[in-house]
């Protein structure tokens, strides 16, 4: 009987030191375990190629901009400067479990597969956007034609 109070007594004792150490399961996000998955990700490269995908776009809209000002502004483009942006919105949506989660996922093969497709999945994506947009564009505008 004694030996079983003193086993249930350790065991009580030793709960808040076992709490203590282990992470909670709503432990904020660290920028730490934010900047792994990003780096895990590719997330500031995927950014300036988004960008780089964009920029016929934005010299069709500025054509009297000259072509030296589009590479002044490529080279100023700093894929670090977008990452460090976005850790504190990770920190504001995700808890550091969630990140850690994602971490190991990125970290398998179908994961690393992801990162090394979704520029294209991307860029696939915005153009399938942008056809999709046009085609109800054009039949909002045929039916707006009708009704007058």
């Amino acid at each position: 009987m004694n030996r079983l109070f003193a086993l249930l007594m350790l065991g009580c004792l030793s709960l808040p030191v076992n709490t203590a150490l282990a992470a909670p399961a709503t432990a904020p996000a660290t920028s730490k375990s934010i900047l792994e998955l990003m780096t895990l990700t590719g997330a500031g490269n995927l950014g300036v190629q988004v960008l780089q995908s964009l920029l016929p776009s934005l010299k069709a809209s500025a054509p009297d901009v000259p072509p030296e000002f589009w590479d002044d502004f490529m080279k100023e483009v700093d894929p670090n400067e977008l990452v460090n942006l976005t850790v504190p919105i990770y920190m504001r949506h995700f808890i550091e479990n969630e990140i850690q989660e994602m971490i190991r996922f990125y970290k398998t093969p179908t994961g690393q597969k992801l990162v090394q497709k979704q520029p294209q999945v991307m860029q696939e994506s915005m153009q399938a956007g942008q056809l999709w947009a046009q085609g109800l564009a054009q039949r909002v505008l045929e039916r707006s034609m009708q009704s007058r």
